[in-house]
């Protein structure tokens, strides 16, 4: 079956081109993965994966920091309301009992400022947690009580305050609310401003403070896993800094504020102050991607998602450009074998030394076989050694490279069986590689078309009706894209490529043993 002497022909007519085409291959590969993996395309990839986390972490504090003034304004409001109900009984009780109006208002303002702080806990607090639906211990309920009672910082005892030590650890002077009080008695025209300035400076206060704590910065962490973003990229991003989470908070509230001012000066029909309130905040605190149009930001995340060096390895160059060369050398050692040696008459030479039909087919299937798959193996020992000098960061890793090499193996065996099978069919090369080479050609050209069609490119620059093209080239069965994510899918596909491979072989022999030859 195998004819030693009809190898080594094969092997002395091709061994150039074979020598050549594959040092190009390997160059070309070596050029990629280096070239690639230099840091550039890593670089490009962190610095739109930063620039989309940053912008995210940014638009959540800026939403926190609007949610902890608008529940420290709404809870303060309430407690001035008490305040003053209680201070005009307790001032009136005062003089009654013969205080003099000095003393009377301070007396009023000890006991208004308790008796409000109490319903502020006890009343509006608790019903604001019954109504969220939260635990009295949740993290959630932890959170609105800190949002509300820090920037109050209750008096606990006469110039003692509940939460001095934490703003003096923070390097703040710690709130005293009670020194806007009189100008709440008094009625001054200035108490609104101040009163907004004040919880607006100290809740952006203690949201700066809550969320450096380890803890909470662990949770973060724990979200944003999936990303890769390690402590000291939180740290780069500057939002386990105290001061730059502070100066966000504020610069967006100031920002809250002043819209919500004019949209409420200029309420239209048909809205309301929560409607209101509402659209302010989302324009405020809009995310990077929600700013931008939907095709944009969805391109943005997946480029931030996405391995670009597996993709540029695995579905750019062994899918499509590492093929050609090899396929150029396949069509036409696959000719020149068969179809070849009939058209110029020395197949007859062959067969009169003695040599079986079924021995030529099988020897001539098996260098080519062979051929291809030493190749390959080349292209694993070069991609091996250049994946060991890059430092990337990348999906990709040893055995998923192995499994690359081995795919496009198993896509050339496919091709490769396509034709021989038209070499064996055909007397005359210009047939044979009318049929053979053209069909593989196509299937080639359909994958770089179905390139710009498939998933593996952001959808910003995605064509999907050259998706089409994917259906009508047997290189999509190649799918990198499994193979990189860790997923089986591939098995069945390359099942696909080594029965097309192994019929096309087979039947090739079969019709070159019982056809004619013009000898």
């Amino acid at each position: 079956m195998f004819s030693k002497s009809l190898f080594k022909q094969s092997c002395k007519a091709n061994g150039i081109m074979w020598i050549i085409i594959t040092v190009a291959v390997c160059f070309m590969l070596c050029c990629v993965m280096l070239i690639a993996g230099n840091g550039s395309l890593g670089e490009t990839k962190a610095a739109i994966e930063n620039a989309v986390i940053k912008g995210e972490l940014t638009s959540q504090t800026e939403n926190r920091a609007i949610n902890y003034y608008d529940l420290a304004d709404s809870a303060l409001d309430h407690f001035d309301n008490k305040f003053k109900t209680e201070f005009a009984a307790a001032y009136a009780q005062a003089l009654q009992s013969g205080a003099t109006q000095e003393q009377a208002a301070a007396q009023a303002q000890t006991v208004a400022y308790a008796k409000a702080a109490l319903d502020l806990e006890s009343g509006y607090y608790a019903a604001l947690i019954q109504e969220l639906g939260y635990a009295a211990d949740s993290r959630e309920a932890l959170e609105i009580k800190g949002a509300i009672f820090y920037v109050l910082n209750p008096m606990t005892a006469p110039g003692k305050y509940m939460f001095d030590e934490d703003y003096k650890s923070w390097g703040e002077d710690p709130p005293r609310y009670d020194a806007l009080l009189p100008d709440l008695i008094s009625g001054s025209d200035r108490y609104a401003e101040e009163r907004g300035k004040y919880v607006m400076n100290y809740s952006s206060m203690f949201l700066a403070g809550n969320l450096i704590k380890d803890d909470n910065i662990q949770l973060i962490l724990d979200v944003l896993s999936d990303y890769g973003v390690t402590k000291e990229q939180f740290d780069e991003f500057g939002f386990g800094d105290y001061s730059y989470v502070k100066s966000v908070a504020q610069s967006v509230v100031v920002d809250y504020r002043a819209n919500l001012k004019y949209r409420l000066d200029n309420i239209k029909d048909g809205e309301t102050e929560e409607s209101i309130k509402a659209d302010v905040k989302g324009r405020c605190a809009a995310s990077l991607l929600a700013s931008l149009p939907s095709d944009v930001s969805d391109a943005l995340m997946e480029i931030g998602q996405a391995d670009l060096y597996g993709t540029l390895v695995g579905s750019i160059f062994f899918k499509m450009a590492g093929l050609l060369l090899p396929i150029i050398y396949m069509i036409m050692s696959s000719n020149a074998l068969i179809a070849g040696q009939v058209d110029s008459g020395s197949m007859a030479y062959v067969l009169s030394s003695g040599t079986r039909r079924k021995e030529v087919t099988f020897t001539q299937a098996m260098y080519l076989i062979g051929s291809l798959f030493a190749m390959f193996l080349c292209t694993t020992l070069a991609s091996v050694i250049c994946f060991a000098i890059v430092d990337v960061n990348t999906g990709l890793d040893y055995g998923k490279l192995l499994l690359i090499n081995l795919g496009a193996f198993l896509v050339m065996f496919a091709m490769s069986g396509i034709c021989f099978l038209a070499s064996c069919k055909f007397n005359r090369s210009k047939h044979s590689m009318a049929l053979g080479g053209g069909l593989n050609m196509f299937f080639l050209v359909a994958t770089m078309l179905g390139l710009f069609g498939s998933p593996v490119l952001p959808s910003i620059i995605r064509m999907s009706a050259l998706n089409a093209f994917n259906y009508v080239s047997i290189i999509s069965l190649f799918d990198v894209v499994s193979i990189l994510e860790g997923t089986l899918a591939y098995l069945w596909k390359w099942a696909i490529l080594a029965v097309i491979g192994v019929v096309c072989y087979v039947c090739g022999a079969l019709i070159f043993d019982k056809k004619d030859l013009p000898l």
